[in-house]
């Protein structure tokens, strides 16, 4: 069935301006969801739900180095999105190494969070996940950070979009009021955080 195409008007003059992003990448296990649906756009987040007991964790990274985006591939009428989601979180410490190597091998979504709290992405998908494309440990003069790109490996449709009332809490209090991310996420979620 076609789509029904609408036109995309210009929003603003300053709608290409940089947009700052929360300290913070919301990062969760796809089999950790219970239902993730999206409308018939195949853009716009509808449901995220985790499974009981389960829920997704907040990652700390320098909000300038935070980046959301999709690239064109594929054959002639084979064409779609990879996703990818990079950042770099200052410091060397242990729970980050544990992070990292418990998420390695993992099929992953992320959600990045703009600072004016109305728009969120989320990249990956059940089906088209996103997997540690690059992961760079730095210790030395220069600085002492991680550098991590996730990236899909098959194309799909572009970047969801998901209202912040929809995603929910992480395991981290904190990580929670900063974001935004209320009570209300969570008991959409019907209490599987």
């Amino acid at each position: 069935m076609a789509e029904t195409l609408v036109s995309v008007k210009r929003v603003s003059s300053s709608a290409g301006r940089p947009k700052g992003k929360k300290h913070y990448l919301v990062l969760f296990r796809w089999e950790d969801v219970e239902d993730f649906t999206k409308d018939t756009d195949g853009i716009t987040v509808t449901a995220l739900t985790f499974k009981e007991g389960k829920t997704p964790i907040g990652v700390y990274a320098t909000s300038k180095t935070i980046k959301a985006w999709d690239t064109l591939t594929g054959d002639t009428d084979a064409k779609g999105y990879l996703h990818h989601v990079g950042f770099e979180s200052p410091g060397d410490t242990k729970e980050m190494a544990s992070m990292r190597n418990q998420l390695v091998n993992e099929d992953l979504g992320a959600i990045v969070i703009n600072c004016n709290g109305e728009d969120a992405k989320l990249a990956g998908s059940p089906c088209t996940p996103l997997v540690f494309s690059s992961d760079e440990g730095q210790d030395d003069t220069e600085a002492c950070k991680n550098v991590i790109e996730l990236a899909s490996e098959m194309p799909s449709s572009p970047l969801a979009r998901i209202p912040l009332s929809l995603i929910p809490q992480t395991d981290d209090d904190d990580i929670n009021t900063y974001l935004g991310l209320t009570a209300g996420a969570a008991e959409e979620s019907e209490g599987g955080v």
